[in-house]
């Protein structure tokens, strides 16, 4: 390899295109950053700081043996809100109709009140596990072969556990010896007939759900159900385009610092390279099971090397831009950011993703 002293290096920069480049530098790897947020919200099962292996396998190869239904029903609410996304947040007070009602219903019963914001607090938690309760009955009607029977007769026997399952009272028939039952198709038109009808106005008119015949296809298992064609396309188009110029541009700046050759070599490409097969995994995640699944489940690992080696770039150059004091500088900006992630994640990300986890609200878009 050249030696140092016969090329141009970071080092023997201007002040200025030094600081420019760092900050550049520090602005990729925030971006980077606020992507796995953004990860996290759409692709992280609750709870998850970011997608697990049936995540991934859910999302790029696809889940299959579930009814259309059955995946709105189960789908993080984070998903958007249509019949390719997540119909969950249905059942939660932030979309559910006759919410008033419900709180002062439940305050009624509960002997609270709802103008003292602890009381409140109390009723509205309650009121969230009826109405999950109403998605779980739905589930169970689902598992149980979506009977006709117990939708036309609005009556499923909730027996064993489920006799103690949180529903909301008027979904609730009450028999002899404590014998509760789910009022399924009520359950159905309150919470999607009011919006899935020929009656009402629009987009769900197009999938009217008044009566069974109506409801019945959705309760039949679909097909893997992960990235469509056209949406792996304008990802790959993306990636291709915008993150491979990034890529190259932290490339090239590693490229010119004064690290032995051999390290450049193999560092300035690596995330150009490994997004290559990351994306490369995307599309045969497509591939039938059980090779699908398998090239799904790799793309957690492809898309770590990427992140390992966008995180060199910027820490490497970083540290060969400057002499010792910008070194010591950056060494305490480094120190200071690292407490702070780590003040962060006690205090505000594992608080929110515990609550994530048991709470059946929908996660902010």
């Amino acid at each position: 390899m050249e030696p140092t002293s016969e090329r141009l290096v970071l080092r023997h920069l201007p002040l200025a295109a030094r600081l420019t480049l760092a900050l550049f530098l520090t602005s990729v790897g925030i971006g980077y950053f606020s992507a796995l947020v953004n990860l996290h919200f759409q692709e992280a099962s609750a709870g998850q700081a970011l997608p697990t292996k049936d995540d991934v396998v859910a999302g790029y190869h696809g889940k299959t043996q579930l009814s259309q239904l059955e995946r709105l029903l189960t789908t993080h609410p984070s998903a958007p809100f249509n019949g390719q996304g997540s119909m969950r947040s249905a059942m939660t007070l932030q979309r559910a109709g006759g919410k008033a009602a419900a709180l002062k219903k439940k305050a009624k019963e509960m002997k609270l009140k709802l103008d003292d914001p602890k009381d409140r607090a109390l009723v509205e938690k309650a009121v969230e596990r009826d109405l999950d309760g109403e998605r779980q009955a739905l589930l169970v009607w689902l598992h149980g072969g979506a009977s006709k029977e117990a939708y036309e007769e609005d009556r499923l026997p909730l027996t064993g556990d489920l006799a103690k399952l949180p529903l909301t009272s008027r979904f609730v028939e009450e028999g002899d010896n404590n014998e509760r039952s789910a009022k399924i198709k009520s359950i159905l038109d309150a919470r999607c007939v009011r919006c899935h009808s020929e009656n009402v106005g629009g987009a769900g008119a197009q999938y009217p759900l008044d009566k069974y015949e109506d409801v019945e296809p959705y309760t039949k298992a679909e097909g893997p159900t992960g990235r469509s064609l056209r949406k792996l396309a304008l990802s790959t188009h993306v990636h291709l385009l915008a993150f491979s110029l990034l890529y190259s541009l932290t490339g090239l700046i590693l490229a010119f610092s004064s690290y032995p050759g051999l390290l450049r070599v193999i560092l300035c490409p690596l995330p150009l390279l490994a997004q290559l097969v990351d994306i490369s995994f995307w599309w045969l995640a497509r591939l039938d099971a059980p090779v699908g699944p398998q090239f799904a489940d790799l793309i957690r690992y492809s898309g770590a090397v990427v992140a390992v080696g966008l995180g060199l770039h910027i820490v490497l150059s970083l540290f060969n831009l400057f002499g010792v004091r910008g070194k010591l500088v950056l060494v305490l900006l480094i120190a200071g950011a690292i407490g702070g992630g780590y003040v962060a994640k006690e205090r505000v990300i594992d608080p929110y993703l515990a609550g994530e986890s048991t709470s059946p609200q929908v996660a902010p878009e």
